[in-house]
């Protein structure tokens, strides 16, 4: 079994690269791009350093000049996930921010749909490789439940929430319920959205003796 990466090998991922002349962001963006759909579609054990060098239309050094195996590239790729995700802006209202990010804009739905897949392939070799489903939940889940988190602290300071109400446990109610609706295979459309949001916020809006 290999050795665990820790947290920090998001920002080591290069450190071993050798030294020539500047890379081409564009070629770093086609790896990354290849290697999350790569990972998606086959997994971690079928996808190979060659089949992401053709996806990206690279050849095989340019890939190892930058990554010195594989598990280093599929770091770098799961942390570019994270930095192509823009937080929903603080527009004072904790049920809009909520549901802004329940419901990313349309562009992204491929990006979460990947993300659905890699979850089910990390998942598969999670006895074998367990380095990889925690670099997942720390490149992408973790810092998605912080950003919920947040929308539901500032809530709570406004008086919009309930105080005492747990953050995480806000957010993993809204997240189960995005897994479960892909699960099943059914569409998560607007109204569906709102219907879970109507849900979640009875339970915790403050009661300010309006109607919620």
């Amino acid at each position: 079994m290999p050795a665990e990466v820790k947290p920090a090998a998001f920002e080591r991922s290069g450190a071993a690269r050798v030294p020539g002349r500047p890379r081409d962001p564009a070629t770093d963006r086609a790896i990354l791009a290849a290697t999350i759909r790569l990972l998606a579609e086959q997994g971690y054990d079928a996808m190979s350093v060659e089949g992401v060098a053709t996806a990206a239309h690279v050849g095989k050094p340019a890939i190892y000049r930058r990554y010195a195996r594989k598990q280093e590239l599929v770091v770098a790729a799961l942390a570019s996930l994270v930095a192509s995700v823009e937080p929903p802006a603080d527009s004072g209202d904790a049920r809009a921010d909520l549901l802004a990010l329940v419901r990313p804009p349309p562009d992204t739905m491929p990006r979460e749909q990947i993300g659905f897949s890699m979850v089910g392939t990390l998942l598969v070799t999670e006895r074998t490789e367990p380095s990889l489903i925690e670099m997942f939940r720390t490149a992408i889940y973790r810092p998605r439940l912080e950003l919920g988190c947040e929308i539901v602290r500032r809530g709570i300071q406004r008086g919009q929430i309930r105080a005492g109400v747990r953050p995480d446990v806000v957010i993993e109610l809204i997240a189960g319920s995005v897994f479960t609706r892909h699960l099943i295979g059914e569409p998560q459309d607007d109204a569906w959205m709102e219907a879970v949001l109507d849900v979640v916020w009875r339970g915790i809006a403050a009661d300010t003796g309006l109607p919620s």
